[in-house]
């Protein structure tokens, strides 16, 4: 998958949002009805995201059927590619003769909605969060927040929450000089009504049961082979994959680190044949990636944070001592 379709299906990250109703409720209290929104009301709609002069429409369906979750994310822009998330399996499809490609049969909580919840108390450390003047959004009513960094490890964020449903609607990404940096908003949206079924010619529990073994390879079991002197703070590990890249090719391992709002990923992977790997640095819109060469491996920093968080995580990272 392209750094841009990653941008698409991960943009999740840029709408974490609270706020305050006047009188009512604190911006804690709001963020926490926002997390039972997103878990537990059926909605559809169309979104817009912007990433540098790139920008791509996207489509989404959420229902939950008696307690359990099911998503279907369209891309409307580009090449034709779809995910369909149950509680039991995720499944990517695409245009062509290989429509279908079973991604896997667990989707650990792990949404591709752009709508995803976390805790004041994870923001407060490390962010300032202020009420806003309300705005409009999509034919909506809805409050306004700015959240911003206590440190220069991170971006800053100007969000929009739905005064009906709690919802995110708008999320605008600003880097260090205050910059939009990338943003995503919906122009489009129901809630509670009339919602299109989720599996419209497949299931993602369909897929799911066509895999001959719900066993994880054994290379995903291991232990990390690399570890980290120090982390950025607030940065915590989140996921760690390892997977075999082929005969005599190695392994590639991943990290995934969030401090709750941001995310940031590792990857190493041996240096090919040929000894061409990444740029030192590089830019997409609010997306950065750094890389270096360590011990015949190539370790590629990405994530929607300033280009001294991508450096630390660079440069802290080391063999395994276990």
């Amino acid at each position: 998958m392209t750094r841009a379709s990653r941008l698409i299906w991960l943009s999740c990250g840029l709408l974490l949002a609270a706020n305050a109703h006047p009188g009512e409720s604190s911006p804690h209290q709001l963020l926490d009805r926002m997390n039972e929104a997103v878990r537990q009301l059926d909605y559809e709609g169309r979104f817009v995201v912007q990433v540098g002069d790139r920008m791509d429409a996207i489509y989404i369906v959420h229902r939950v059927d008696g307690g359990a979750e099911k998503e279907r994310v369209v891309s409307l822009t580009g090449k034709p590619r779809e995910v369909i998330r149950s509680d039991e399996a995720v499944a990517c499809l695409t245009s062509g003769r290989a429509r279908t490609l079973n991604v896997g049969r667990g989707a650990n909580g792990r949404s591709f909605s752009p709508l995803s919840g976390v805790t004041g108390e994870q923001l407060d450390r490390y962010y300032r969060m202020q009420s806003l003047p309300p705005g409009r959004v999509a034919g909506r009513d809805a409050y306004q927040l700015l959240i911003e960094p206590r440190d220069d490890l991170r971006f800053g964020y100007r969000l929009f929450l739905d005064q009906a449903s709690y919802l995110p609607l708008r999320s605008v990404m600003f880097d260090e000089a205050q910059k939009t940096a990338s943003q995503m908003m919906f122009v489009e949206l129901r809630v509670d009504q009339q919602i299109t079924p989720i599996e419209r010619d497949i299931s993602a529990m369909q897929v799911a049961r066509a895999t001959p073994s719900d066993d994880l390879p054994a290379e995903r079991l291991k232990p990390p082979a690399w570890e980290f002197a120090d982390l950025p703070p607030g940065f915590q590990l989140n996921v760690h994959r390892r997977r075999m890249l082929g005969e005599n090719a190695g392994e590639l391992e991943h990290f995934i680190f969030s401090d709750g709002l941001a995310t940031v990923s590792v990857y190493v992977q041996p240096i090919g044949d040929d000894g061409v790997g990444l740029p030192p640095s590089s830019r997409l819109g609010a997306a950065g990636a750094v890389s270096r060469v360590l011990a015949d491996h190539e370790v590629i920093v990405v994530g929607e944070v300033p280009a001294r968080t991508l450096n630390w995580f660079a440069q802290q990272i080391r063999v395994a001592s276990n």
